[in-house]
Parts: structure tokens; C-alpha cells; sequence
């Protein structure tokens, strides 16, 4: 494998590092250590690598300096090539083996958005899940404020206060202030993976089952338009905020700390269990286990006139056509969302890179 030195410490290297953790058992390249101009962090150990100063660059031994920060790529570049005389041609892509795997996949497909992401993915520095215009460009930091009585940090999300479990480790500090990024930039009109669209939305009045809820940014930004909100959410440190977030909506808030699947457990539950009354919108994100959650919502989704539904399908590999056949065979007509992802949690897609549809939005037939 090939030596890489990596310049960047911040938000992309995090990111980045957690790809190059799944891949390094597959030959992508060896990590000698990082690159970082803060002399606070010489010394220091960052993804188990030392953290070396620029000016120490001539003394180490490796092969290839790459550059994980994609804001900052062409300051870092010019100031490798211009102050610390690299090479050009030492400069590569460390995540290039495993692009051209995906582009040889994809070779001579027809597919226009399968053929826009390979070629966006190749013209970017570092490796992303998504690749995609977004409508809304202008690059959103929520401030972050503490709570003395929950003793828990939250944000400003559309006017209302919006709880980050204890923990949560994506905000940065700022002129001793913290941030946090675009908490619904998953959200925007153009990404793969939006729930919405115009014919499958969120209408007043209705019933919603939020399953997979985490922050509960989805069901926050329905509340106030709909009749009653089904908040389903396995990890405990998420409920609790959630419990601090609906707070003032909670005469229509329902919580339910298990797993959505086919059968009742002390653990699970199914969505014939979960609502007694037919419902309107149902928005399933729960890592990989959409399938056994339909099946075990046959009745509900049966006899629902006219329920709306979002179920991810970028977990598994298949997913898009089982989920397809299932709704399809419980009366509905679907669609997937636009654009592809590049899902980098699942091992299968580390080992074989697969673009799969993010969504699949179904809609119950006219009878």
C-alpha cells in the first residue's frame, strides 16, 4: 500500500477517516500521519496518527500527501506546493482506487444521474455520500445555547427549540460560542435524501408516524399542522431530548423507545401494534430494518385510505425493489427520490461500490 501524509484535522479529516477505517482492510492506502498548522495540536493523535507541523513535512517518510478539507483545499494545496515544495504530481487523491471502482461499475450506463454523480465524484477532492446541487446554498451555523434546568444543549430549529442528546459531538466553537451545521440540509429540494415531495407531503390535519425520528427535526417542522405525531426512537440519550423538544406539543406527541419490526417484543414493535387508528403520513429512517417494519404494518397500511409514506432504501443492498413490491402489492404507487447516494455505513458498499436510491415515497391508489 501506498504511504499517505493527510493535511487536515477538522470536520472533512473526521469524516474521511471514518471511510478510510472500513477501507484500510481493503488496500486503499496506509495513513503515516496528519498534517495540522495548529501548534496546539503538535504531538497530539488524531484517528490514532501523530499529528506532524508543516514545517516537519521534509522529514517524514511517505509517498503521497493528500488533503482532507475540502473549504480549505486550495489554500492547503498552494501553500504545500509554493512554501513546502511538494511536488505536484506527490499530491493524490487517496480515495481514487476506490472511485475508479465505482466508475468501472457504472461504465457505459445510461443513466444520466448515475452518470452526473460518478462525474462529480471525480472532479471533488476526498469522498462523499452525496452529490448534488442543493436549492438552498447559502451555508447555514446554528448557534448552540446550554439549558441550566435540562442540563442539556439545544438550538433554534424554525422558531422552536430543538434538544441535542447529551454528547452529540458535531457542533464547533467559535469565538467561544458553539455551532452546528444546517440541521435540514438533508431536507433541501434537490437531495436524495428528502422525504417530501409535491404529491407526498405532510398535510394539516394529519396522523404521522415518525419512525427513526433521532432529532426529531421532521416531526418539528410538521407540528404545528398536524392533528398527532408518533415519535419512535430506539436510543435512549435521543429521547430524552426529544421529550425536552415536544414539551410544549405534548398533549399530541406519542413516544415510543423500541424498534420497529415484525413481531412484539420487550424490544420491538410492530406498526399494527404502535397505532390503533389509521393514519396519514408515515416516514421510516431505521437503519436497514424498513423491510421486517413493513411487514409488520400490513394491517395499518391496508386500511389507511389514503396514507402517505417516505422509507428509506440506501441501507441494504436490494431494498429499493423489495420495499417497491411490498407497497405496490398493499395497493400503492411509488416513486424513488431524485438522485443517488453513496452510502459509506454499510460494509457492502466499502467492499463493492453500489449507488442506491435514497427514498421511496409511496402514495395509496385511488379506488
Amino acid at each position: 500500500m501506498d504511504k499517505f501524509l493527510i493535511w487536515g484535522t477538522g470536520a472533512d479529516a473526521l469524516k474521511y477517516g471514518t471511510y478510510w477505517s472500513k477501507m484500510e482492510q481493503n488496500g486503499v492506502g496506509e495513513i503515516v500521519g496528519f498534517v495540522d498548522k495548529d501548534i496546539r495540536k503538535r504531538g497530539q493523535r488524531f484517528l490514532g496518527k501523530v499529528i506532524y507541523m508543516p514545517d516537519e513535512i521534509a522529514s517524514l517518510d511517505f509517498v503521497y500527501l493528500d488533503i482532507w478539507s475540502s473549504k480549505y483545499y486550495k489554500e492547503i494545496y498552494s501553500e504545500a506546493v509554493d512554501r513546502y515544495h511538494i511536488s505536484p504530481e506527490k499530491i493524490k487523491d487517496f480515495f481514487f482506487p476506490y472511485k475508479q471502482k465505482l466508475k468501472e461499475r457504472y461504465e457505459g450506463t445510461n443513466n444520466r444521474e448515475i452518470k452526473e454523480f460518478v462525474e462529480a465524484m471525480h472532479s471533488q477532492p476526498g469522498i462523499d455520500v452525496f452529490y448534488y446541487e442543493p436549492a438552498e446554498k447559502k451555508e447555514s451555523w446554528n448557534e448552540v445555547f446550554f439549558d441550566e434546568r435540562a442540563q442539556m444543549h439545544y438550538l433554534f430549529f424554525e422558531g422552536k427549540r430543538m434538544y441535542l442528546k447529551r454528547g452529540f459531538p458535531f457542533t464547533v466553537e467559535k469565538s467561544g460560542k458553539k455551532y452546528i451545521g444546517n440541521m435540514y440540509a438533508e431536507q433541501d429540494v434537490n437531495s436524495p435524501h428528502r422525504y417530501e415531495s409535491d404529491d407526498v407531503a405532510v398535510e394539516p390535519g394529519d396522523i404521522l408516524i415518525d419512525a427513526g425520528a433521532c432529532e426529531g427535526n421532521f416531526s418539528l417542522h410538521n407540528i404545528d399542522k398536524v392533528k398527532k405525531v408518533y415519535l419512535v426512537e430506539c436510543d435512549q440519550d435521543w429521547i430524552e431530548a426529544l421529550h425536552y423538544t415536544f414539551e410544549p406539543y405534548k398533549d399530541k406527541v406519542v413516544f415510543c423507545q423500541k424498534f420497529l419490526s415484525d413481531k412484539d417484543s420487550e424490544e420491538t414493535i410492530r406498526l399494527d401494534t404502535l397505532a390503533g387508528e389509521s393514519v396519514n403520513f408515515i416516514k421510516m429512517d431505521i437503519e436497514g430494518e424498513e423491510i421486517r417494519a413493513l411487514k409488520g404494518g400490513r394491517r395499518l397500511l391496508t386500511e389507511s385510505e389514503g396514507l402517505k409514506c417516505a422509507v428509506c432504501s440506501y441501507h441494504r443492498h436490494g431494498d429499493e425493489e423489495k420495499i417497491r413490491e411490498l407497497l405496490e402489492n398493499m395497493g400503492f404507487e411509488t416513486v424513488a427520490s431524485n438522485g443517488y447516494m453513496l452510502f459509506m455505513g454499510d460494509d457492502d458498499v466499502i467492499k463493492n461500490p453500489e449507488l442506491r436510491h435514497g427514498v421511496i415515497r409511496g402514495r395509496k391508489r385511488c379506488l
